[in-house]
């Protein structure tokens, strides 16, 4: 009996030790085009959550439809562990509330891992808009719609613009577009007249004048822009706008991969040089577990599903 408890214990020890979670590098589909703002801080995460975990975190760009080609591809993703989704609302609790059918499901699919933070929006427009400031342009898009279009690259900024013009009682064209970039060249060059953008997108183009910013979208005035005043200032009441940012993975993603991608954001986020760091870009961080995002989400997906009826928004 002894030799035999023996020979157990021996083949046990002979076995090699399970490696924790993660053993090589892990993917974070962003379903946005590169250079906007969520795929800056992305990339600034990744780096730091790469470092904290001991493996890489490579961040894959999957944009297009909304982010609903990079929601689909991360909820058909193996769940192993090794891909995480970097996403925002749109893709969470925006699209759902505004497409009759996605390929996706996000409560089906995903399962949450942390809340991240969120953007602070701004309104800009061309310099030759004929408006120095919010109340002259909320007078011109009421008495001159016909001279203004506004662009959008996915649904929190088409619903923040289809907002803004239904409480003032305007309508004008909105421009889709497929990324942050594109919208902003097309700004910056005048051929749209005006967007709701992130902070992160807008201050470097204020502050070059190849853009001028009339207010903020939030319901307080913005720490990094002190002087914009608030569309809630200018009378339209509840008028408050974010995009906010969060971690998910696919459905079936081990519990170890979990709590473990979990746990290295909120450590990662506790660092005050990243904190100011990605405050700078205009990006606000939150800390927050998966059980807090859940929560977080399913209010959000509330709250859309109202937004998005009282604003009578269709897509294509």
């Amino acid at each position: 009996m002894r030799f035999a408890v023996a020979c157990c214990l021996a083949l046990l020890l002979a076995l090699p030790a399970r490696a924790a979670w993660p053993e090589r590098p892990v993917t974070a589909i962003v379903p946005f085009a590169a250079g906007g703002g969520t795929d800056g801080v992305a990339r600034i995460l990744a780096e730091q959550l790469g470092r904290a975990l001991g493996q890489p975190v490579v961040i894959e760009n999957r944009g297009g439809a909304n982010g609903t080609i990079g929601a689909q591809a991360a909820a058909r993703a193996r769940p192993d562990g090794y891909t995480i989704f970097l996403t925002t609302g749109t893709t969470q609790a925006i699209s759902p509330a505004l497409y009759r059918s996605l390929p996706y499901d996000p409560q089906r699919d995903f399962v949450p891992v942390a809340r991240i933070g969120q953007f602070p929006l701004m309104l800009a427009v061309h310099p030759a808009v004929p408006a120095a400031d919010l109340p002259a342009f909320l007078a011109l898009a009421r008495t001159q719609p016909q001279s203004l279009s506004f662009g959008h690259w996915s649904a929190v900024y088409l619903a923040a613009g289809k907002t803004l013009m239904r409480q003032i009682g305007a309508e004008v064209l909105d421009v889709p577009y497929r990324s942050s970039a594109a919208t902003m060249t097309d700004l910056v060059a005048g051929r749209i007249g005006f967007a709701i953008v992130d902070l992160t997108v807008g201050i470097p183009l204020s502050r070059n004048g190849e853009v001028r910013a009339l207010a903020v979208t939030g319901a307080a005035r913005s720490a990094l822009l002190p002087s914009l005043p608030t569309l809630q200032e200018a009378g339209l009441a509840g008028y408050d706008f974010a995009a906010w940012m969060a971690a998910y993975a696919p459905t079936g993603t081990p519990e170890e991969a979990v709590q473990g991608a979990g746990a290295a954001i909120r450590r990662v986020l506790a660092d005050p040089a990243l904190v100011a760091r990605l405050a700078d870009l205009g990006f606000e961080t939150v800390q927050g577990d998966a059980a807090e995002l859940a929560a977080f989400t399913a209010a959000e997906r509330a709250k859309w599903k109202e937004i998005v009826a009282a604003s009578n928004i269709t897509v294509e």
